[in-house]
């Protein structure tokens, strides 16, 4: 399965991880550059029956999961 994660944040280069079932799949800067297409993650995974996307902020600055999607293929 394809999953897509939104990600929102209002600073620039704020560090944050992204966990999806309790496993740590990235760690990455959030970026608001012009060159920048998006901030969002795609993945592919295992099947799963439910997926259990959840973001942390590696600073106080908040970092948050605006929406995602599970596909069962990339368009």
């Amino acid at each position: 399965m394809w999953i897509e994660a939104v990600l929102k944040c209002d600073v620039d280069h704020t560090p944050y991880r992204v966990y999806i079932n309790d496993e740590l799949i990235t760690e990455r800067f959030y970026i608001m550059a012009h060159n920048t297409v998006s901030n969002n993650l795609v993945v592919e995974l295992e099947d799963s029956p439910a997926y259990d996307v959840r973001v942390e902020s590696l600073t106080d600055t908040i970092v948050s999961l605006s929406d995602y999607s599970v596909k069962e293929k990339l368009k």
